[in-house]
Order: structure tokens, then C-alpha cells, then sequence
């Protein structure tokens, strides 16, 4: 039967049985120009950064104990589980020290506007640093932003700050 629990590994096995996958870009058309700008400003930088792309929230922050109840930090982390930063610049002990949001067009729906609210206020609470890119941009300008912004993010993460 296809009733199964989607939650249980075996049912999801069952399922995913059933289908045939295809690959997929990771990146849509107009976040792939970014990427290899974001590439190119790290590479100028040459100081061990590392782009990641479709990085899941969960993954990379986690509310920190004793912050809060149990019960509060695992409502937290569930509320940013299953969301992904299109960017990440992470150092090289994998600590991010960047978040990069494409704006693309049609990102303005009232629900993506409450999804990055949660974003914003996830990275501006665990102190790194964040940038929106709108879907026009001059490329020299975020360039230059981005150059700015991972020297002064680079400088402060010389050494691993794991709490």
C-alpha cells in the first residue's frame, strides 16, 4: 500500500523505488553568474574562503544551549531546518562568515518576504555576515561590496570561534 509514514526510512525507500529521478541544476540561470562571482572574489582574496551553494539553515546554525528551553531551541531549529541560504561563504574550518541571498524576480510574495525575515534574523543573531542581492545588480558594485565584506568578515574569523 502507498499509505505509508513518508517520516519512516523504509516507506521512504518504498517510495522513492516507485519513480524514476533526474538531475537538476542546483542553481537557477540567474544565480549562476553569481556563483562565479562570488567564486572570483574569493579566489582575489586567496585566504582559504569556500563558496557553498543551497546550503540547508540547519546545517550551518543551531541555537545555542541554555539560550533557551529545550522545548524553544528545538521549535527554533525546526523553523529553520528545511530552509536554504543560496549562498554561503564558510572559512576554513567551515564556519560560515557569509550569507548571500539572491532577490531574484519574483521573490517579493508575502510568504518569501516572512521566509527571509526568519533568515535575517537567524544570521543577524549568530553574528555573521549578510547580504541581499536584488535581481538587477551592477556587477563591479557587488563585486567591490563583497570584496569589502569578507576582508572585514575574514580578519574577525581568523581563529575558530566554536562555542
Amino acid at each position: 500500500g502507498s499509505s505509508g509514514e513518508v517520516s519512516d526510512p523504509k516507506w521512504q525507500l518504498e517510495f522513492v523505488s516507485r519513480v524514476a529521478f533526474e538531475r537538476q541544476p542546483i542553481l537557477n540561470k540567474a544565480e549562476v553568474p553569481l556563483l562565479f562571482l562570488l567564486e572570483e572574489v574569493i579566489r582575489d582574496l586567496n585566504c582559504g574562503l569556500r563558496v557553498m551553494a543551497q546550503t540547508s539553515m540547519g546545517e550551518i546554525f543551531r541555537p545555542r544551549q541554555g539560550s533557551a528551553s529545550r522545548h524553544d531551541c528545538n521549535l527554533a531549529f525546526r523553523s529553520i531546518n528545511s530552509k536554504r541560504f543560496d549562498f554561503v561563504i564558510v572559512d576554513r574550518f567551515g564556519l560560515p562568515v557569509l550569507v548571500v541571498e539572491y532577490q531574484g524576480a519574483g521573490h517579493y510574495r508575502e510568504q518569501s518576504f516572512m521566509r527571509d525575515a526568519v533568515k535575517r534574523e537567524v544570521v543577524r543573531k549568530a553574528d555573521v555576515a549578510f547580504l541581499e542581492i536584488p535581481a538587477k545588480y551592477r556587477r563591479q558594485k557587488i563585486y567591490e561590496e563583497l570584496r569589502a565584506l569578507l576582508h572585514q568578515q575574514n580578519v574577525a574569523t581568523a581563529r575558530p570561534r566554536i562555542d
